[in-house]
């Protein structure tokens, strides 16, 4: 008897890891993982409160509101708004980083233990990016094929996390959850094991 891929999915509310100091809005991220190899993962913002919007935010406009982006590899994303993933080997110290930007921008990183050799991925395929975005919500959705690197069947141990840019340029930080006293996505202690 044939065995049924297995496919994992989960929405997972971000939390901010200054509530204080970060702007009212409801964050969430959701992954579907497919034993194939695709990782999907849409992160959503929108405002906390009935009457709120997203106008305070950096997002740039899109014209019109669902686009498919075609964006570069680029650098240093996470200095502004950006959609994180953070993806380990099971049984390792090895992850990667992928970073993503409104516009579509994106970049994967790969460590063979915490934040030690950071480096492109070379041989990563650019990830699939549609952005929507109304005043009242924005929604990044992005396909990342895992196959060219990710090295075993094994669903791998997910961080998702988001940098969200205010107009005035402040930044708050967002993920599943903060185990230290300084935001830190690179801590295992909060990567998601399915």
């Amino acid at each position: 008897m044939s065995r049924h891929p297995v496919m994992v999915r989960q929405v997972c509310p971000l939390l901010p890891q200054n509530p204080q100091n970060s702007p009212d809005l409801l964050l969430s991220a959701e992954f579907v993982w497919s034993e194939g190899g695709l990782l999907e993962l849409s992160y959503n913002l929108r405002p906390a409160y009935r009457d709120g919007n997203l106008l305070s935010l950096a997002l740039p406009p899109l014209e019109p509101a669902t686009v498919p982006m075609h964006g570069d590899r680029c650098d240093e994303l996470w200095k502004h708004n950006c959609f994180e993933a953070f993806i380990g080997l099971p049984g390792s110290q090895q992850y990667w980083e992928l970073n993503v930007s409104p516009l579509g921008h994106w970049n994967l990183y790969s460590f063979e233990s915490y934040r030690q050799a950071g480096s492109e991925l070379v041989e990563a395929l650019p990830p699939s990016v549609t952005v929507r975005q109304t005043r009242r919500d924005c929604r990044c959705d992005v396909v990342l094929d895992l196959r060219p690197w990710w090295p075993i069947e094994e669903m791998p141990e997910l961080g998702l996390a988001m940098v969200v840019e205010d107009r005035d340029g402040q930044l708050s930080y967002w993920a599943l959850s903060h185990p230290g006293e300084v935001a830190d996505f690179h801590d295992r202690r909060s990567f998601l094991i399915c």
